[in-house]
C-alpha cells in the first residue's frame, strides 16, 4: 500500500508496466495508458480492413462506377451513330435525351413519384432493378447499332435517369437498393453472356 493509498497493482492500472535492461540489470518504467489505448485503436484499425475496404473502395465504385458505365455506354452509342452518319447519330443524341428531360420534368412537378420508389421494400427493389440490370444489357446487345430505333439509347438513358434522380430524392438506404440491384444485373449478364457491345 503506498501513502497516498493506492496498491502497486493499481498505479500498474493506471500507468502500465515496462521493463527494460539497461546494462547488466533490468529496470522498471511506467508509460502513460493512454499509449497503450493507441497501440490497441492501431490494432483495431489493421483488423478491421475489411470494413475499410467496403466503405472506401467497394462502396464508392457502385455509387460512381453504375452511372458511370451506364453513361459510357451511352457515349459509345451515340459515337458510333454519327460516325455512320449525321442523321442517325441525331436520333441516337435525342433518344438519350428524351428520358432525362421526362425525368427531370417528373422530379420537379410530380416529385412523389420518384419518391414511391422509396416506398417499396428494399429486397423488391433490389430484385427488380436486377432484372432491369440484365433486362438492359440484353437489350444492348440485341439493338445496339440499330438504324430503325435507337432503343438501347432509350434504356440506358432510363436507367440512368432512375439512378441519378433516386440519389437525389430518395433516402440513402432506399437509393442504394437501387444501385446495387443495377450493377448487380450489369455484372451477372457480363459473367454468362459477355459484354454487350462490341
Amino acid at each position: 500500500m503506498k501513502q497516498d493509498g493506492t496498491t502497486g497493482s493499481d498505479e500498474n492500472l493506471l500507468f502500465g508496466v515496462f521493463y527494460g535492461l539497461e546494462g547488466d540489470t533490468w529496470t522498471e518504467s511506467t508509460f502513460p495508458q493512454e499509449e497503450l489505448v493507441m497501440e490497441s485503436k492501431a490494432a483495431s484499425g489493421l483488423n478491421n480492413w475489411g470494413m475499410w475496404l467496403i466503405q472506401k473502395v467497394i462502396h464508392p465504385l457502385t455509387i460512381f462506377g453504375t452511372p458511370l458505365f451506364i453513361l459510357a455506354l451511352m457515349i459509345h452509342l451515340v459515337s458510333h451513330a454519327f460516325y455512320r452518319d449525321t442523321y442517325s447519330g441525331i436520333r441516337s443524341f435525342a433518344a438519350v435525351l428524351l428520358p432525362l428531360i421526362v425525368v427531370t420534368f417528373i422530379f420537379i412537378f410530380q416529385r412523389e413519384l420518384l419518391e414511391r420508389l422509396g416506398r417499396r421494400p428494399t429486397l423488391l427493389s433490389f430484385s427488380a432493378s436486377l432484372i432491369a440490370g440484365i433486362a438492359a444489357m440484353a437489350i444492348v446487345r440485341f439493338c445496339a447499332y440499330s438504324t430503325i430505333v435507337p432503343v438501347s439509347e432509350l434504356v440506358l438513358s432510363g436507367s440512368f435517369s432512375i439512378l441519378v434522380f433516386s440519389y437525389v430524392s430518395l433516402q440513402e438506404n432506399k437509393m442504394l437498393s437501387y444501385y446495387y440491384g443495377m450493377i448487380c444485373g450489369f455484372l451477372v449478364y457480363i459473367i454468362f453472356f459477355g459484354f454487350p457491345v462490341s
